[in-house]
């Protein structure tokens, strides 16, 4: 059976972008509230999608979603873009995702074969104008291990 926690997938996700991209790391939503730091340098949202279960009877088992994170970038004065902010988050992400892909050990593993991006502004619940990234990508659940 495959370890279907949604909230040890979030745990996962929350790990690897935590303090290696920003320590702005939120899971499921943006906050309410919005810390100095949030509304300065940016923060992050990982999201999870459905999680499939993929398992074969004979085979392995194993499932998927596709999980999501969002960067919002703060705009600097007049709405213009950070772009060495913007800069700092894409490859922070992509790295990230990267490295991800490459590992061999524990459950979950990153696929970077449906990575998809787009951009747009956001309004956040506090008010503040963002410019937000989003990046997708598939993460494989294999049974728990022993």
């Amino acid at each position: 059976m495959i370890n279907d926690s949604r909230t040890a997938l979030y745990e996962y996700l929350y790990g690897l972008f935590f303090d290696v991209v920003t320590k702005n790391v939120y899971m499921m939503r943006e906050p309410q509230d919005l810390t100095k730091s949030d509304t300065t340098d940016g923060f992050l949202v990982v999201r999870v999608g459905d999680v499939n279960d993929a398992s074969e009877f004979r085979g392995e088992a194993y499932g998927w979603a596709v999980c999501f994170v969002e960067a919002f970038i703060p705009q600097i004065s007049r709405g213009r873009l950070n772009m060495a902010l913007y800069n700092t988050f894409e490859e922070g992400i992509s790295n990230v995702i990267d490295e991800a892909t490459n590992a061999t050990t524990g459950i979950y593993h990153v696929h970077e074969g449906s990575v998809v991006s787009l951009d747009g502004d956001e309004m956040s619940t506090a008010n503040n104008a963002y410019f937000v990234f989003v990046k997708s990508f598939v993460v494989q659940i294999d049974a728990q291990e022993s």
